[in-house]
């Protein structure tokens, strides 16, 4: 990284060189002998081999006067300041540049812009959003990567109304933010079924599907209404949806599927669909459930074969697990106490393994997450398949 920084710094430096060149031989032609910019250059060259990059970059910019020549070393400089953490550096320079009269609207925008950012990485996002309020406002070239700054701002803060009115104006400059604005809908709804508003849940998770059709989350959390306000037929409408759209989150559907199965005492209904499911997408927590289904419906041998007959053909680590702890059933003496240890090492593996991978940064965690705490995309964590997932 520090290679990186002395490289942009070089180049800088004869951006710099080659402006302070051009202007002086306009003003000093035919005067022989050095001009005292061109040895104030020299001298923050100097410094900038020595490794003393601060001094030379001070340097290097008291040297220059701001004009539409030297505007974008400016910025340079104060992107690279923010980069290397000293944001205190890069506000100070672009509220500098912003002071002065000599630049135009134009490049007035992009200081904003840039101080913006410097308002972000230092976490002060009352100051960005006003300033990109501003740039918004403005038709400029600007105003697109304004609105995106100010996006991430409401999500931050989750103030999601405020993040669908931005995202509306995003689409309509031709922006694809339609994912982004489902799970908007989706946070408001899920904060209404916390204080049991079910009927404005229902009303924002129907917008969050007509904005992305292929939205998963709105069909769990409109499971999880319909089953909080007992309409059993409705959630599992809702929850074979799920497999339509993506079947790789069946396994997250399992639960309340088997809760509202029973309350309409149809298990074997629900046994022909894990069966449909396997087909479509399998996955060892789906095997579990049907075998445990089965089991009830047919007796435990036949639940158990349910499962060993999938692992000869998918073996897993979780089901491993489970096989070894149906096995310790009719086992006692050193059988089981062997079996127990065998199993230990299987729960330890599942223990430590995640669940879920972002499919956009590969993030991984144990739990699911419908925006990527890594990379902030929004609807890229999905189950982890395979020996060590489903």
């Amino acid at each position: 990284m520090g290679d990186l920084i002395v490289g942009i710094l070089v180049f800088v430096a004869i951006v710099i060189g080659w402006l302070l060149g051009k202007a002086e031989r306009k003003k000093t032609s035919g005067n022989d002998g050095y001009s005292a910019l061109e040895k104030n250059y020299y001298d923050g060259l100097n410094l900038l081999l020595n490794e003393q990059e601060d001094e030379a970059i001070d340097l290097l910019l008291r040297t220059l006067d701001l004009n539409g020549d030297t505007f974008e070393t400016y910025m340079v400089v104060g992107s690279l300041y923010r980069r290397r953490g000293e944001v205190d550096r890069a506000i100070g320079l672009h509220q500098d540049v912003l002071a002065r009269t000599s630049i135009t609207r134009l490049q007035q925008g992009s200081v904003k812009l840039e101080l913006a950012r410097d308002y972000l990485k230092a976490g002060v996002l009352d100051r960005a959003e006003r300033l990109l309020k501003e740039i918004a406002e403005d038709n400029n070239p600007n105003q697109g990567t304004a609105l995106e700054l100010l996006l991430s701002i409401f999500e931050q803060e989750k103030e999601w109304d405020r993040a669908i009115t931005t995202a509306e104006r995003l689409v309509g400059k031709g922006q694809r933010v339609e994912v982004a604005m489902s799970h908007y809908y989706c946070e408001l709804a899920q904060a209404n079924i916390r204080i049991g508003d079910y009927t404005q849940a229902r009303r924002e998770l129907k917008l969050a599907l007509q904005k992305d059709k292929g939205c998963v989350r709105a069909n769990l959390h409109l499971a999880e209404v319909e089953t909080q306000t007992n309409n059993p037929k409705d959630a599992i409408k809702a929850l074979r949806r799920i497999a339509d759209q993506d079947p790789a989150y069946i396994p997250d559907t399992l639960a309340l599927l088997k809760l509202n199965y029973d309350r309409l005492g149809q298990k074997s209904d629900l046994a022909k669909f894990l069966f449909g499911c396997l087909e479509k997408s399998p996955s060892i927590s789906t095997v579990i459930a049907l075998s445990d289904l089965v089991a009830e419906l047919e007796g435990q041998d036949e639940g158990n074969y349910v499962l060993a007959e999938y692992l000869k053909k998918r073996p897993t680590i979780k089901g491993l697990d489970r096989l070894i702890h149906l096995q310790m059933a009719g086992m006692d003496g050193k059988a089981r106490e062997h079996m127990e240890i065998l199993r230990s090492f299987t729960r330890k593996l599942i223990k430590d393994k995640p669940n879920y991978r972002c499919d956009g940064c590969g993030y991984e965690s144990k739990s699911l997450y419908w925006q990527c705490p890594s990379c902030k995309t929004w609807g890229s964590v999905s189950p982890i398949r395979g020996l060590e997932g489903e």
